[in-house]
């Protein structure tokens, strides 16, 4: 049997009505494949496509799906069934390709073989989430394939260097799509339109260089940018994340899978990407997924040891590909990471969830260094919309000022001994007097708390924390806050408000808690 054959047995495949069917051809598949050798991985990509087509064509997962597929077919399975379907085609496939690709000369050619594989096997990982067994199950199968875990994450920030790359060396793309603003897609297609279209020398340039730095040059298939084979083989983004949640949560493989060859922040890096777009998901138990797989990552790395470079992201200086590459590598990824988290921590009904999402907030944030971790914060507080979240943020704050000033090694330059600390709680209480004193009292009454120690430290005024003006300074906000709140106890004990009992009481709990504070800062300073 050959390539003649097993277009014949793929058309068989394709119209087959009933699950015995496509076992029956499943069979005749597999044998027309062990007898082609040339470009094998071209003919397992098509069997592999055509397969997990016509599988779930028969899946339905709700009722709408139902509705369609009982027009033209007698039955229906289920998303697991489909799965488990699809793994009775590809796991006998996995044996035989792996007895052929160890015999291969053609690096190349196995490299494809194995990658188209875990193609297959992850575009089955994103429609798998809550069963054990099965995840279990998929993550042995692509282990099998020997591809290197560390490769198959790289992925997603391959692809994110190579859209930024082409925007930045190829101004003339940029309006090519309003879909390549970012990746914020919430699905693989959406994904594959905002790297496809790479078509003249340039960019296919840029792709060669963007995919030997992130090891993926053996893939060839990968790499292409249209037409079924960019349509099927791109691994699946959401495949990658709920393989690596299964993977590393595992308690008989876990972290102790991860080679040694890759730094524990690499491996932040990587899997910071997948964790990021699961902690978007609409789909709580998606979010919770991304936070524990997150949380695996960061128990990997050490405090304080993260050095990020922080600075102006927007430069119009023409730069070459391998300065740009690097710079966009060296980016702040920390940010917009921590957005997520607290956009994902108030969202929450939950207190627990809300609790263990603030603990994986305070671990990512203990592992960057410490002036890197100001910075961040410092514009993250600035422009937090949550009252209560931003107040958590001052707290990091201030407990690296009071580490900063207890310290012996800290020098003039830290930003803790600079003005800087102090045109961050300017800048926070300015803004904060202007808002709802009740949903910003936790923030502003952190922001007291590191204003008071500051004022008892540093005597020399370094950080000119002492000095008074009526510009609109520290010292200027606080009596306008001071009036506001006084109005506002007022209002809540004249039975003005329009909220229920417990609500009022708890309103007015916190603003007595932020008038002791405030009094307290105002009589220490004045």
């Amino acid at each position: 049997m050959g390539k003649e054959e097993l277009l014949d047995a793929l058309a068989g495949l394709q119209t087959a009505e009933s699950v015995e069917g496509l076992r029956t051809q499943f069979v005749v598949v597999q044998e027309a494949l062990s007898d082609i050798q040339r470009k094998r991985w071209r003919f397992v990509e098509d069997a592999c496509s055509v397969v997990l087509r016509q599988v779930f064509k028969m899946v339905t997962s709700d009722e709408d799906e139902a509705i369609d597929y009982l027009d033209s077919r007698n039955f229906t399975i289920s998303t697991l069934e489909g799965v488990d379907l699809c793994l009775q085609f590809v796991e006998p496939l996995i044996h035989s390709t792996v007895s052929i690709t160890d015999a291969l000369d053609d690096e190349q050619e196995a490299a494809s073989q194995r990658g188209v594989l875990v193609a297959a096997l992850l575009h089955l990982f994103a429609k798998v989430s809550n069963t054990s067994e099965m995840k279990s199950r998929l993550v042995a199968d692509v282990l099998m394939c020997g591809v290197e875990f560390h490769v198959i994450l790289a992925t997603l920030r391959f692809r994110e260097e190579l859209i930024e790359c082409r925007r930045a060396l190829l101004p003339s793309y940029e309006s090519d799509s309003e879909a390549e603003s970012d990746l914020d897609s919430d699905d693989d297609e959406a994904m594959l339109r905002e790297t496809g279209g790479f078509e003249n020398e340039d960019t296919l340039w840029i792709i060669e260089q963007v995919a030997k730095a992130w090891g993926l040059a053996k893939y060839r298939y990968f790499l292409q940018t249209s037409g079924q084979e960019y349509s099927f083989a791109a691994w699946s983004y959401r495949g990658i994340g709920n393989f690596a949640h299964a993977m590393l949560t595992d308690e008989q493989r876990g972290v102790h899978a991860l080679p040694a060859v890759v730094l524990p922040f690499s491996w932040l890096f990587h899997i910071a990407a997948y964790a990021h777009y699961m902690i978007r998901s609409e789909d709580h138990q998606e979010r919770l997924r991304g936070l524990e797989l997150l949380r695996v990552a960061i128990g990997l790395c050490s405090n304080g040891k993260l050095a990020l470079r922080v600075g102006n992201a927007n430069n119009d200086i023409p730069q070459s590909f391998q300065s740009h590459a690097e710079s966009f590598r060296e980016r702040d990824l920390m940010s917009p990471l921590i957005q997520v988290i607290t956009n994902a921590m108030v969202s929450f009904p939950e207190a627990n969830d809300r609790s263990s999402t603030l603990a994986v907030l305070k671990e990512l944030v203990s592992k960057v260094a410490v002036t890197d971790r100001f910075w961040i914060l410092r514009g993250l507080i600035v422009k937090c919309p949550y009252g209560n979240v931003a107040a958590v943020l001052v707290d990091f704050v201030r407990s690296d000022a009071v580490q900063a000033w207890s310290s012996s090694k800290s020098t003039l330059e830290s930003p803790f001994k600079m003005v800087a600390i102090s045109s961050l709680l300017q800048d926070t209480l300015a803004q904060s007097a202007e808002r709802d004193l009740v949903l910003y009292a936790d923030l502003i009454a952190s922001c007291l708390s590191l204003l008071r120690f500051l004022y008892i430290r540093d005597k020399d005024n370094i950080t000119g924390i002492r000095s008074k003006t009526t510009d609109g300074g520290i010292w200027d906000v606080l009596p306008r806050i001071s009036k506001r709140l006084q109005l506002k106890i007022e209002e809540s004990t004249s039975g003005d408000s329009h909220a229920g009992s417990h609500s009022v009481e708890n309103d007015f709990t916190h603003l007595m808690i932020l008038e002791a504070s405030l009094g307290l800062t105002l009589e220490l300073c004045n």
